[in-house]
């Protein structure tokens, strides 16, 4: 009697323990993506005002020239020329949608293409940095399923990896009305039985797909949208106030989004959306040209990752027989003037953008259109236009109200 009396007594306080465990449980996972946010809790310095590097009529000038550049290619987009951290040219011409005639502004927002990199090696070498992942570990250490067993994250971030395009088995094996997401992807890739072009880190290959599959990574390791960690520990605290990662729900409420466009001739034809915009990593990363300067000067002054770990971002690819390439995490590399010099193009259905940053000189140049313009002949031409004027000084002011007269040879960033 004394036992089943026991027993009796002990079935509430059993019950209330599955419930106080079930209730632990969900709040655990719930609060995983709060955990990682409170670990990436970056303690930046207080914005710097940067002063003018130059008195406003030797800027008037320098834009003017930039002008005539533009004029001859008929450019429809927006330019950001930046010295030492400065913009000293900010230019906006002609529409954003070239059926309405809707006018560009300084704050109409572009799909980045490929420029759209960099977030993803930076979003990668954010999670190594706080001990997340390891960049040198196999890819399917973080996502199972991923089929190639000695593909390492650093194959990805190099473009080493030796896989296939995904956007070939998307345009032939994908429902163009329906969503898609990384999971999806992935599987086209596996159910298509893709393989592999070359074993990875044999050759560097420009690879979307492994980029792809770094955002999907990201995802798996932080535990949110690939959207939402850009913008919560990228976009938010850089200040890059009108950026975001494409997801539906921003998509349909900008208002001030450019849409892409190709010219043949004299006729426009408009890209409508493509599933391919839906994935990110590779492409799909929307800024103007304002807050993409925040994200140069991020970079330049090591505000999210350390210093050492942005040296190994910026290291060229080394495959056997000590083969160097210009690439190294998520960024390019060139030599003109023979001085160093660090890039992202982007081409991505009608629009063509470039970063490029002009180490020694102290230059940055941003690039953005959506008619398909040579973007990268448009930035070297811009350079050659500008250099003198910004770093030889031939246009005479007066020395003592002129602060570049008291600055070194320009390397600044």
């Amino acid at each position: 009697m004394l036992f089943l009396t026991l027993q009796l007594n002990l079935i509430p306080a059993m019950r209330f323990f599955r419930i106080l465990l079930i209730f632990l449980l969900i709040f655990i996972r719930c609060n995983t993506t709060d955990i990682i946010s409170r670990e990436f809790n970056l303690e930046l310095p207080e914005e710097v005002v940067i002063p003018p590097p130059m008195s406003a009529e030797r800027m008037e000038h320098i834009e003017t020239l930039v002008q005539r550049v533009l004029d001859n290619h008929r450019f429809n987009g927006n330019v950001l020329i930046a010295f030492k951290g400065y913009p000293i040219v900010k230019i906006s011409r002609g529409y954003s949608n070239i059926f309405t005639k809707k006018p560009m502004n300084f704050e109409t927002v572009f799909q980045l293409a490929s420029v759209s990199k960099a977030f993803t090696a930076m979003s990668v070498l954010m999670l190594h940095e706080r001990g997340k992942l390891h960049i040198e570990e196999p890819v399917q250490n973080y996502i199972p399923e991923f089929p190639f067993e000695e593909i390492t994250i650093k194959h990805l971030l190099q473009h080493t990896s030796g896989l296939q395009n995904y956007m070939y088995f998307v345009d032939n094996y994908w429902d163009k009305e329906k969503s898609l997401t990384y999971d999806d992807v992935l599987t086209l890739l596996k159910e298509h039985n893709s393989g592999l072009g070359f074993t990875p880190g044999r050759r560097h290959h420009y690879s979307n797909t492994g980029y792809a599959m770094l955002a999907m990574l990201v995802e798996r390791v932080s535990n949110m949208p690939f959207h939402q960690f850009v913008k919560q520990h990228i976009f938010d605290p850089v200040g890059m106030d009108h950026s975001f990662v494409w997801n539906k729900t921003t998509i349909d409420t900008s208002s001030n989004v450019a849409f892409g466009f190709v010219r043949r001739g004299r006729r426009y034809s408009k890209f409508d959306h493509d599933p391919l915009d839906e994935i990110g990593g590779d492409k799909s990363v929307y800024s103007t040209m304002d807050d993409l300067l925040k994200w140069e000067q991020a970079w330049s002054n090591n505000l999210l990752i350390s210093d050492s770990l942005t040296k190994i971002a910026f290291t060229k690819v080394i495959t056997p027989r000590n083969r160097f390439h210009d690439y190294g995490m998520g960024w390019r590399f060139m030599v003109v003037d023979d001085k160093q010099v660090i890039y992202h193009n982007g081409l991505w259905n009608g629009f063509t953008t470039s970063l490029t940053r002009y180490i020694e000189d102290s230059v940055t140049i941003i690039l953005l259109n959506n008619v398909n313009a040579p973007a990268a002949s448009i930035v070297k031409q811009l350079y050659n236009t500008i250099k003198d004027e910004v770093i030889e000084e031939p246009f005479k002011v007066n020395q003592k109200d002129d602060p570049i007269a008291s600055l070194s040879s320009g390397r600044g960033l």
